[in-house]
Protein backbone atom coordinates (compact mmCIF):
# COMPACT_ATOMS: atom_id res chain seq x y z
CA UNK A 1 0.00 0.00 0.00
CA UNK A 2 1.07 3.37 -0.79
CA UNK A 3 1.50 6.07 1.93
CA UNK A 4 0.43 9.40 0.50
CA UNK A 5 2.48 12.75 0.10
CA UNK A 6 1.21 15.07 2.95
CA UNK A 7 0.26 17.67 0.34
CA UNK A 8 -1.78 15.09 -1.65
CA UNK A 9 -3.66 13.99 1.99
CA UNK A 10 -4.15 17.37 2.92
CA UNK A 11 -5.96 18.27 0.02
CA UNK A 12 -7.95 14.73 0.39
CA UNK A 13 -8.88 15.44 3.62
CA UNK A 14 -10.23 19.39 2.60
CA UNK A 15 -12.25 17.73 0.71
CA UNK A 16 -13.98 14.94 2.61
CA UNK A 17 -14.53 17.58 5.30
CA UNK A 18 -16.51 19.57 2.83
CA UNK A 19 -17.91 16.34 1.73
CA UNK A 20 -19.09 15.43 4.67
CA UNK A 21 -20.81 18.81 5.45
CA UNK A 22 -23.20 17.93 2.06
CA UNK A 23 -23.80 14.64 3.51
CA UNK A 24 -24.55 14.72 7.25
CA UNK A 25 -25.97 17.72 7.82
CA UNK A 26 -29.56 18.99 7.19
CA UNK A 27 -29.57 21.98 4.88
CA UNK A 28 -32.17 24.44 5.00
CA UNK A 29 -33.57 28.25 3.80
CA UNK A 30 -35.85 30.39 6.92
CA UNK A 31 -38.71 31.40 5.22
CA UNK A 32 -41.44 33.29 7.40
CA UNK A 33 -39.45 33.01 10.49
CA UNK A 34 -39.37 29.30 10.47
CA UNK A 35 -36.70 26.75 8.85
CA UNK A 36 -37.44 24.10 6.12
CA UNK A 37 -35.67 21.83 4.32
CA UNK A 38 -34.12 22.66 0.89
CA UNK A 39 -32.72 20.07 -1.37
CA UNK A 40 -30.93 22.72 -3.56
CA UNK A 41 -28.55 23.54 -1.28
CA UNK A 42 -27.77 19.80 -0.26
CA UNK A 43 -26.65 19.33 -3.86
CA UNK A 44 -24.94 22.29 -4.52
CA UNK A 45 -22.55 21.64 -1.55
CA UNK A 46 -21.92 18.37 -3.15
CA UNK A 47 -21.09 19.15 -6.05
CA UNK A 48 -18.35 21.52 -4.62
CA UNK A 49 -16.22 18.94 -2.75
CA UNK A 50 -17.42 16.20 -6.41
CA UNK A 51 -15.78 19.61 -8.25
CA UNK A 52 -12.57 19.09 -6.06
CA UNK A 53 -12.59 16.12 -6.93
CA UNK A 54 -12.93 15.17 -10.57
CA UNK A 55 -10.80 18.01 -10.95
CA UNK A 56 -7.95 16.07 -10.18
CA UNK A 57 -6.10 13.50 -12.62
CA UNK A 58 -6.00 11.08 -9.69
CA UNK A 59 -3.87 7.93 -11.60
CA UNK A 60 -1.47 10.26 -12.21
CA UNK A 61 -1.52 12.42 -9.45
CA UNK A 62 -0.96 8.75 -7.26
CA UNK A 63 1.60 7.44 -9.95
CA UNK A 64 4.01 10.13 -9.16
CA UNK A 65 2.84 10.77 -5.48
CA UNK A 66 4.50 14.24 -4.75
CA UNK A 67 2.06 16.67 -6.40
CA UNK A 68 -1.69 17.34 -6.80
CA UNK A 69 -1.59 16.90 -10.74
CA UNK A 70 -4.12 18.84 -12.81
CA UNK A 71 -5.67 17.98 -16.03
CA UNK A 72 -4.44 19.96 -18.73
CA UNK A 73 -7.52 21.56 -20.81
CA UNK A 74 -7.88 19.99 -24.11
CA UNK A 75 -10.76 20.32 -27.11
CA UNK A 76 -14.08 19.13 -26.35
CA UNK A 77 -16.31 19.20 -23.34
CA UNK A 78 -13.50 19.36 -20.98
CA UNK A 79 -15.98 18.17 -17.53
CA UNK A 80 -16.99 15.79 -18.82
CA UNK A 81 -13.33 13.96 -20.11
CA UNK A 82 -12.69 15.07 -15.97
CA UNK A 83 -15.71 12.84 -14.67
CA UNK A 84 -15.35 9.94 -17.18
CA UNK A 85 -11.40 10.10 -15.53
CA UNK A 86 -12.46 9.83 -12.00
CA UNK A 87 -15.32 7.50 -12.60
CA UNK A 88 -12.82 4.77 -14.44
CA UNK A 89 -10.04 5.51 -12.06
CA UNK A 90 -12.98 4.44 -9.14
CA UNK A 91 -14.57 0.88 -11.33
CA UNK A 92 -10.75 -0.30 -12.49
CA UNK A 93 -10.19 0.12 -8.51
CA UNK A 94 -13.51 -1.77 -7.48
CA UNK A 95 -16.49 -2.14 -9.80
CA UNK A 96 -18.87 -2.56 -6.90
CA UNK A 97 -18.20 0.49 -4.40
CA UNK A 98 -20.17 2.74 -6.35
CA UNK A 99 -23.02 0.89 -5.97
CA UNK A 100 -22.99 0.05 -2.40
CA UNK A 101 -22.47 3.30 -1.54
CA UNK A 102 -25.19 4.46 -3.01
CA UNK A 103 -27.51 1.96 -1.19
CA UNK A 104 -26.83 3.98 1.50
CA UNK A 105 -28.92 6.70 0.90
CA UNK A 106 -31.98 4.98 1.98
CA UNK A 107 -34.76 7.14 -0.75
CA UNK A 108 -32.49 6.43 -3.60
CA UNK A 109 -34.64 3.56 -4.14
CA UNK A 110 -37.06 5.50 -5.43
CA UNK A 111 -34.99 7.02 -8.04
CA UNK A 112 -36.68 5.01 -10.99
CA UNK A 113 -40.32 5.86 -9.97
CA UNK A 114 -39.81 9.69 -9.27
CA UNK A 115 -37.32 10.64 -11.95
CA UNK A 116 -39.48 8.46 -14.94
CA UNK A 117 -41.35 11.47 -16.06
CA UNK A 118 -39.62 14.47 -15.00
CA UNK A 119 -39.50 17.25 -17.38
CA UNK A 120 -37.01 17.52 -20.13
CA UNK A 121 -35.12 20.91 -20.66
CA UNK A 122 -32.18 21.86 -23.04
CA UNK A 123 -29.75 20.50 -20.79
CA UNK A 124 -30.92 16.89 -20.05
CA UNK A 125 -32.31 16.77 -23.61
CA UNK A 126 -28.62 16.86 -24.99
CA UNK A 127 -27.29 13.75 -26.58
CA UNK A 128 -25.14 11.35 -25.27
CA UNK A 129 -22.44 11.25 -27.87
CA UNK A 130 -21.33 7.99 -26.90
CA UNK A 131 -25.06 6.51 -27.24
CA UNK A 132 -26.78 8.77 -29.29
CA UNK A 133 -29.89 8.98 -26.54
CA UNK A 134 -30.64 11.68 -24.83
CA UNK A 135 -28.85 12.30 -21.14
CA UNK A 136 -32.04 12.29 -19.61
CA UNK A 137 -32.70 8.73 -21.32
CA UNK A 138 -29.75 7.04 -20.21
CA UNK A 139 -29.74 8.45 -16.87
CA UNK A 140 -33.44 6.77 -16.43
CA UNK A 141 -32.11 3.55 -18.33
CA UNK A 142 -29.39 3.41 -15.24
CA UNK A 143 -31.53 4.18 -12.13
CA UNK A 144 -34.02 1.40 -13.60
CA UNK A 145 -30.59 -0.93 -13.41
CA UNK A 146 -30.13 0.45 -10.07
CA UNK A 147 -33.47 0.24 -8.85
CA UNK A 148 -33.83 -3.71 -10.45
CA UNK A 149 -30.97 -4.56 -8.26
CA UNK A 150 -28.70 -4.86 -11.11
CA UNK A 151 -25.13 -3.98 -11.35
CA UNK A 152 -23.89 -0.75 -12.61
CA UNK A 153 -21.00 -0.31 -14.99
CA UNK A 154 -18.71 2.81 -14.97
CA UNK A 155 -21.16 3.61 -18.14
CA UNK A 156 -24.23 3.19 -15.88
CA UNK A 157 -22.32 5.81 -13.41
CA UNK A 158 -21.27 8.07 -16.20
CA UNK A 159 -24.75 8.39 -17.46
CA UNK A 160 -26.49 9.14 -13.80
CA UNK A 161 -23.57 11.79 -13.19
CA UNK A 162 -24.30 13.49 -16.70
CA UNK A 163 -27.75 14.13 -15.58
CA UNK A 164 -26.92 15.79 -11.86
CA UNK A 165 -24.27 18.08 -14.28
CA UNK A 166 -27.03 18.66 -16.44
CA UNK A 167 -28.97 19.60 -13.13
CA UNK A 168 -25.61 21.70 -12.24
CA UNK A 169 -25.89 23.76 -15.43
CA UNK A 170 -29.63 24.17 -14.92
CA UNK A 171 -28.96 25.55 -11.71
CA UNK A 172 -25.62 27.59 -11.93
CA UNK A 173 -26.81 29.36 -15.46
CA UNK A 174 -29.91 30.19 -14.63
CA UNK A 175 -31.94 27.90 -16.06
CA UNK A 176 -34.11 26.92 -12.98
CA UNK A 177 -35.96 29.55 -11.43
CA UNK A 178 -35.94 29.29 -7.38
CA UNK A 179 -39.86 29.14 -7.63
CA UNK A 180 -39.10 25.52 -9.52
CA UNK A 181 -36.58 24.36 -7.30
CA UNK A 182 -39.71 24.91 -4.45
CA UNK A 183 -41.39 21.97 -6.14
CA UNK A 184 -41.87 18.98 -4.67
CA UNK A 185 -40.93 16.92 -7.47
CA UNK A 186 -37.98 18.53 -8.89
CA UNK A 187 -36.75 18.99 -4.81
CA UNK A 188 -37.23 14.84 -4.56
CA UNK A 189 -35.15 14.29 -8.30
CA UNK A 190 -32.24 17.07 -6.38
CA UNK A 191 -32.30 14.85 -3.52
CA UNK A 192 -31.37 12.17 -6.07
CA UNK A 193 -29.01 13.57 -8.09
CA UNK A 194 -27.54 15.22 -4.56
CA UNK A 195 -26.95 11.60 -3.81
CA UNK A 196 -25.96 10.61 -6.61
CA UNK A 197 -22.69 12.83 -6.17
CA UNK A 198 -22.42 11.97 -2.46
CA UNK A 199 -22.33 8.30 -3.70
CA UNK A 200 -19.26 9.40 -5.96
CA UNK A 201 -17.45 11.16 -3.47
CA UNK A 202 -17.83 8.57 -1.09
CA UNK A 203 -16.57 5.71 -3.84
CA UNK A 204 -13.27 7.98 -4.44
CA UNK A 205 -12.70 7.99 -0.52
CA UNK A 206 -12.95 4.26 0.42
CA UNK A 207 -10.87 3.43 -2.91
CA UNK A 208 -8.16 5.67 -1.28
CA UNK A 209 -8.59 4.58 2.13
CA UNK A 210 -8.40 0.81 0.77
CA UNK A 211 -5.21 1.21 -1.68
CA UNK A 212 -3.51 4.21 -0.33
CA UNK A 213 -3.74 3.71 3.49
CA UNK A 214 -5.68 7.03 3.95
CA UNK A 215 -7.46 7.52 7.38
CA UNK A 216 -11.06 9.17 6.95
CA UNK A 217 -11.54 12.15 9.06
CA UNK A 218 -13.74 12.27 12.14
CA UNK A 219 -16.87 14.04 12.80
CA UNK A 220 -15.22 16.69 15.64
CA UNK A 221 -12.80 17.86 12.02
CA UNK A 222 -15.79 18.77 9.89
CA UNK A 223 -17.88 20.40 13.45
CA UNK A 224 -14.61 22.70 13.77
CA UNK A 225 -14.71 24.02 10.25
CA UNK A 226 -18.19 25.02 10.08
Amino acid sequence: MLNLNPEIKRYIESVEISHSFAKNYSHGIRSNGSWELFEPTRFVYAFFSFNMIFSINWPETLKINKELKYFSRRDGEFAKLQIESLVNFIHQADSSCFKKCLVDFKEIKHIYQECLNMPQDFNSGRKNPYTGNTIAHDFIAAAKLFTDGLNLTSEDHFNLLQMAYAVRNNLFHGEKKALAMREEGHRRRLYHYGSIILATNDSFFTIIENVYKYFRIESWEVDDNI
